[in-house]
């Protein structure tokens, strides 16, 4: 990715919603480049225009990192069960002695040791480590500010 590209892509991750104008005068980049370069991005490099939700806020209180490890037999059910599920808001396929790295997010935190303890009754979990997020620091930040890929800080 050349440094124009990681500009208008660091624009986007900094707020989408920017208008061209906007982005065009921040970046230095033609509003018609940027306009085809991200007519180009979407659903390759782009993957998802989403939001990033203050889930507290909205009364989901409780959201945990949970590890999983299953037998292999049970890997992809599981896998089909977790990304059907509502409360799963992230899964990832990941490795050093576990299967899968799920984020969920609960009301309440009986909700989700109830969940929990059902999923345990219907799959063969060898190993769960839960972690309950307590607060998030950072999210969602890398190449998300255009000057610092100005100055080459990235």
């Amino acid at each position: 990715m050349n440094k124009r590209e990681m500009l208008i892509i660091s624009a986007l991750r900094s707020n989408c919603r920017k208008s061209l104008t906007e982005m065009s005068r921040e970046t230095k980049i033609p509003i018609s480049t940027l306009h085809e370069k991200i007519q180009s991005y979407s659903g390759n490099l782009i993957k998802k225009h989403t939001a990033l939700i203050d889930f507290a806020r909205a009364g989901y209180n409780t959201r945990a990192k949970v590890l999983l490890k299953v037998e292999k037999e049970e890997r992809q059910v599981l896998q089909d069960f977790l990304t059907s599920c509502k409360n799963v808001n992230t899964l990832l396929k990941v490795n050093n002695g576990f299967d899968f790295l799920a984020e969920m997010v609960f009301v309440h935190i009986k909700e989700m040791e109830d969940f929990m303890e059902s999923l345990e009754h219907q799959f063969r979990i060898l190993n769960r480590e839960t972690f309950y997020i307590i607060d998030e620091l950072k999210r969602e930040e890398f190449l998300s500010s255009p000057h610092a890929v100005m100055m080459n800080a990235v």
